[in-house]
C-alpha cells in the first residue's frame, strides 16, 4: 500500500486557530477603547456589566451569554454605558484555513445557557491560568485547549445581518413596550414576552431595561397608575377603577397605589380638589399642571391637545376663537392667563391677568416664571430635573448611533405655507436642540436658534435650512406629494439618506413639561428605529 496516497482519499481541511494572547480587561465609562483596525481576530467575552462595540459603523451590544467574534481587517472601537462597569475577556488569534474562505466581519454565537457560557468562561481562565508554561507538552494542550474553546464558541453562530441580531431585537421589543401602552389592564410575564420577542428571559429582561429604565413589572406599574389617576379624578369609585386598569383586588390597587404615589387613593383626589385654583387659562395649561395647579376653567383648545386632554377631562371649557369675555366673566375668576397681548386687552377688565407667551420663553423659563408667581420654585425644579434625567438616559442611547457633526432640523409643510423652528416651543424641536444637544443647520443656529420660535419659509428656502436629519410635520398631504417628487427635495442629504421622520400634528403640536418627555420617547425611537433599519 502506498501511503502517500492517503491524502487523496480522505482530504480534510486544513483549520485551526492560533492564540496570540487574552487579557481580562475591566472597562469605566471613562475607558472607551478609540476606533482602531484590527490585524487579527479579537474574540470579546463579558464576565460581568455590558458596553457597546462599533464594528464598521455598525452597533452591537456587549453583554454576558453572548461571545462576540471579530476578523481581522475591520476597525472597531468599545463604548462603555454611563453608570456601568464592563469586565471582559479580549482574545487574539488567528484563524488559518487552508480553504482561504471568506468570513463575515462579525460573528455573534447565539445565546448560550448560564451553564454553557460558564463553562467558556472556566475554559479561558484555564488557559491564561496554563500561558506560561514552558514544557512542550504542557502547550500542545493548552493548544488543543483552545482549539476546544473556539469549538464550544462558533459551534452554533450566525452572521450578525442574521434573524436575531441585536437590531431586530431592539425593534420587537421596542413594538412590545408601545404595545404595553394599550395593555396596561392585562396580566403579562416575562415569559409571555421573551416568548413573543423570540429569545430568552434573561435576554429580554436586558432589552426592556435599556429601552425603559425599569423592569416590566415595575413599567407595568406605573402604566396603570397614570391611569387609574385619570379614572379617579373622573369620579370613578374605587372597586371600579381597580378592576379597569387590571387589579382584581381593589384592596391590593389601594396598597399599590400608595407605595407608587406615597398617598392613597382617597387623599389623592382630596388634595386634587383642595389644590384647584380659581384660575382660567388661556395660555400654559401643561406648564401649570406639572406644577400641581389645576385651573377651574381652560380654553378648549389646550384642553384638546393630544397628551393633556386625559389631565383637563374635569376643567370648565370655555371657548377661545372666538374669544367670548361674557362667558369668562360669569366664572369670575380670581386670575387670568393668557398668551398674547389681544388677549390681555381684551380679559384684563375682568380679572388680574398675566402675559405668559411660548413665543417669548422657552419651556422652562415659562416654568420657572410660573413657579415664581404661584410659589412653586421647589416643584419647578423637580419637573426640570426629571427632565435633565431623562435627556441624559436618552444620550446614552443615541451615542455612537448618530455622528457628532449631523445636524437636525425642525418643519412643517401647510397648505399656504412651510415653517421651521427653533428651540422656543412646537414640534419638539426644544427637545432636540436643548434637550439631546443636536445640531441645528448653520443657518438654523444663526437664525433661530435663541432667536425666535419659528420662521416662514419658501419652497426654495427649504433646503438651505434642511439638516442631515429631518422631523417633519405634514398638514397638506397633496402639496407634500408634489414636493416630495421634485429633484432639490431627493437630493437634500436627509432625504438621500433616509433620515426625513415625519411626526404627528395632534401629538407635537405644542411644548410643555407634560408632554415633552413623551415626545421625547417618539423622536428617539423613530431616530433609532431608521438608524437601525439601515445597519
Amino acid at each position: 500500500m502506498d501511503l502517500t496516497h492517503l491524502k487523496t482519499r480522505y482530504g480534510v481541511p486544513g483549520i485551526y486557530y492560533e492564540l496570540h494572547g487574552l487579557a481580562l480587561q475591566h472597562l469605566s465609562p471613562n475607558d472607551d477603547i478609540p476606533p482602531q483596525t484590527l490585524t487579527t481576530e479579537i474574540m470579546i467575552v463579558v464576565e460581568e456589566g455590558e458596553g457597546l462595540l462599533i464594528c464598521d459603523g455598525k452597533i452591537h451590544e456587549l453583554q454576558y451569554g453572548v461571545p462576540l467574534v471579530i476578523n481581522a481587517g475591520h476597525t472597531v472601537e468599545i463604548r462603555i454605558n454611563e453608570e456601568t462597569l464592563l469586565s471582559a475577556w479580549l482574545v487574539a488569534f488567528t484563524l488559518h484555513d487552508s480553504e482561504r474562505r471568506m468570513f463575515p466581519a462579525l460573528v455573534e454565537t447565539r445565546e448560550m445557557d448560564t451553564a454553557g457560557f460558564r463553562a467558556i468562561l472556566q475554559r479561558i481562565r484555564g488557559i491564561e491560568n496554563r500561558r506560561m508554561v514552558q514544557d512542550r507538552k504542557q502547550r500542545v494542550g493548552i493548544h488543543t485547549q483552545f482549539q476546544r474553546l473556539m469549538s464550544m464558541v462558533l459551534q452554533d453562530t450566525h452572521e450578525y445581518e442574521g434573524e436575531v441580531s441585536s437590531e431586530h431585537t431592539r425593534a420587537n421589543i421596542s413594538e412590545i413596550i408601545t404595545q404595553l401602552k394599550g395593555r396596561y389592564n392585562e396580566e403579562i410575564t416575562v415569559d409571555d414576552l421573551a416568548a413573543q420577542a423570540r429569545i430568552s428571559k434573561r435576554r429580554f429582561t436586558h432589552w426592556f431595561r435599556q429601552l425603559t429604565g425599569t423592569n416590566l413589572s415595575d413599567y407595568m406599574t406605573t402604566l396603570r397608575m397614570e391611569h387609574a389617576k385619570q379614572l379617579l379624578l373622573r369620579g370613578g369609585r374605587m372597586k371600579e377603577v381597580a378592576t379597569l386598569v387590571g387589579y382584581r383586588d381593589e384592596y391590593y390597587f389601594n396598597r399599590r397605589f400608595k407605595q407608587m404615589e406615597g398617598i392613597s387613593p382617597g387623599q389623592f383626589i382630596l388634595n386634587h380638589r383642595q389644590s384647584s385654583s380659581n384660575i382660567c387659562v388661556m395660555s400654559c395649561l401643561g406648564h401649570l399642571l406639572a406644577l400641581g395647579i389645576r385651573p377651574a376653567a381652560v380654553a378648549k383648545n389646550l384642553s384638546n391637545e393630544h397628551y393633556l386632554t386625559p389631565l383637563s377631562a374635569s376643567f370648565h371649557k370655555v371657548n377661545s376663537v372666538p374669544l367670548d369675555p361674557q362667558e369668562i366673566s360669569y366664572l369670575q375668576p380670581e386670575m387670568i392667563l393668557v398668551g398674547n397681548q389681544e388677549e390681555y386687552d381684551t380679559l384684563s377688565p375682568i380679572a388680574r391677568t398675566y402675559i405668559f407667551s411660548q413665543n417669548d420663553h422657552k419651556p422652562f423659563v415659562l416654568l420657572q416664571k410660573l413657579g415664581e408667581v404661584f410659589g412653586k420654585g421647589p416643584e419647578a425644579e423637580k419637573v426640570m430635573k426629571q427632565y435633565e434625567r431623562k435627556t441624559q438616559r436618552l444620550k446614552s442611547r443615541l451615542k455612537g448611533v448618530i455622528k457628532s457633526t449631523d445636524t437636525f432640523s425642525v418643519m412643517e409643510i401647510r397648505d399656504d405655507s412651510i415653517y421651521v423652528f427653533g428651540n422656543y416651543w412646537c414640534r419638539g424641536a426644544y427637545n432636540l436642540y436643548d434637550g439631546l444637544g443636536l445640531q441645528a443647520p448653520e443657518r438654523v443656529q444663526k437664525e433661530l436658534i435663541d432667536r425666535q420660535a419659528y420662521l416662514m419659509i419658501s419652497e426654495e428656502q427649504v433646503t438651505s435650512y434642511a439638516g442631515d436629519h429631518l422631523f417633519l410635520t405634514v398638514l397638506d398631504s397633496e402639496r407634500y406629494q408634489r414636493i416630495s417628487n421634485s429633484i432639490w427635495w431627493q437630493e437634500m442629504p436627509a432625504v438621500r439618506q433616509n433620515q426625513v421622520y415625519m411626526t404627528e400634528y395632534t401629538e407635537f403640536a405644542v411644548t410643555d413639561p407634560i408632554s415633552m418627555p413623551y415626545q421625547l420617547d417618539t423622536q428617539v425611537k423613530l431616530i433609532l428605529d431608521r438608524q437601525m433599519s439601515q445597519s
